[in-house]
């Protein structure tokens, strides 16, 4: 294994690029809607956001929001001021929270400023907790409409989505669900141009859905580098900056020319044998959200165990989960658009297709163990963590799992946390 590790506290140029992008887009953002009178919109993370970026509104997602909350370590103010204003302690806090800096009118606090009056919120119904939390946010802005996207069942679950969505959508996630979603998103195109006053351009969305696909096939690229270079080349902290942003900015050539910057980057740390860990002696898995008020959990088994993160869901879900080919015939681009949405929560958060991509993953990677975040009380990213949690065992990857919140700081003991992962490797790796 290479010395040529760089310093722990050397970050990548991709990732403090990346960080300037999205500071510079948020403040681009508050000027075209407060000062321009621009309009924009709340989304859910998995509503789709492409319809929006090809009429050029601006779209805030609102995990994107509370991630931001609560790594600017603002989650227990914000959860405080849950607690004072009588809501029960079993709100779901990853979609809570950002209604929260929107509640609390008198600290200031919140990031950016706050989140200004929008134009419309669009949610995709997957419980009853999602459609009460836009309801309560739109009365808090005064009224505010509200865009309901549903999802139908699914009546099989084909073998490996990760490779067959890319071309083979149609029978994948079945006629009958597409007809539904895109007759729905017909319908948010017509809402949103009536709202906005502005026209959707087919052609745009087109060259739009065309770029994504490019984003990646790219991530794809970078996923193989990462997945078979001995060190890992990159911290899972890293990955996640140089991803997220061009996720959250699918469409969009900086999206592109990004990822080319850090694909080429990864490529030069590979070539050159540097690693994140220049001791590596053991390859963990992420499982579940992103811990965004501790991201430097992910480092704090380096030194001691040689213990990197190497992957987490948003590494190349981007290249497995995102990418849609389509023919140039009228309509497939949105029917595209609609097989893109509506199983991506089942993909992540619910078994089989959770655990069968994961344990992919894990091979892929070569990884020794899993580290499963189980969030309190947020009932949808928990849903397939149990019997995810007996697949990976199954399949010979020993797995711990942490039961905390990605956002609410109050509910992380980190003395027990970083005990608990030291005894899984003690105990389930290293005697192995």
């Amino acid at each position: 294994m290479s010395d040529a590790a760089k310093p722990r506290d050397e970050r990548l140029r991709s990732t403090l690029l990346a960080n300037e992008h999205q500071k510079q887009d948020f403040i681009a953002f508050r000027k075209r809607v407060l000062e321009d009178g621009e309009p924009y919109v709340i989304s859910d993370a998995v509503a789709p956001a492409e319809i929006l970026h090809t009429m050029d509104i601006p779209v805030v997602p609102v995990v994107w929001y509370s991630a931001i909350v609560a790594a600017k370590q603002l989650s227990p103010h914000y959860f405080d001021v849950m607690d004072k204003l009588g809501y029960h302690a079993r709100l779901p806090r990853y979609t809570s929270l950002p209604l929260m800096t929107t509640l609390d009118t008198q600290s200031g606090l919140a990031p950016y400023g706050g989140l200004p009056k929008p134009m419309l919120f669009l949610n995709r119904f997957r419980d009853d907790y999602g459609q009460r939390v836009m309801e309560k946010w739109s009365q808090a802005y005064g009224g505010v409409p509200c865009f309901p996207l549903e999802s139908s069942s699914s009546t099989s679950l084909g073998e490996q989505w990760w490779t067959r969505s890319h071309h083979e959508w149609e029978a994948l996630y079945e006629t009958h669900r597409l007809d539904f979603q895109v007759q729905q998103l017909d319908s948010l195109v017509r809402t949103v141009e009536t709202l906005s006053g502005r026209t959707f351009d087919q052609l745009e969305f087109v060259r739009q859905m065309d770029r994504i696909n490019e984003a990646g096939e790219i991530v794809d690229e970078v996923r193989e580098l990462i997945a078979t270079a001995r060190p890992c080349p990159v911290p899972l902290t890293e990955q996640l900056a140089n991803v997220m942003a061009p996720t959250w900015d699918r469409g969009s050539a900086w999206s592109v020319n990004h990822l080319r910057a850090y694909r080429d980057e990864v490529k030069e740390r590979v070539e050159a044998g540097i690693g994140a860990c220049k001791n590596e002696r053991i390859r963990l898995l992420w499982v579940g959200n992103g811990l965004w008020f501790n991201t430097k959990f992910y480092r704090a088994f380096e030194e001691k165990y040689g213990a990197v993160f190497v992957w987490s869901m948003y590494s190349n879900f981007l290249s497995d989960g995102y990418r849609r080919y389509f023919s140039d015939e009228p309509g497939q681009a949105m029917r595209a658009l609609a097989s893109r949405h509506v199983s991506m929560n089942e993909q992540l958060h619910v078994p089989p297709w959770m655990a069968d991509w994961i344990i992919e993953q894990a091979r892929a990677y070569g990884a020794d163990g899993a580290v499963m975040l189980t969030p309190t009380h947020d009932r949808m990213a928990s849903f397939g963590n149990r019997m995810t949690k007996v697949a990976l065992e199954a399949a010979g990857i020993p797995v711990v799992e942490l039961k905390a919140n990605m956002v609410d700081a109050r509910l992380w003991d980190d003395a027990a946390m970083t005990r608990a992962v030291e005894e899984f490797i003690e105990t389930r790796i290293q005697k192995n």
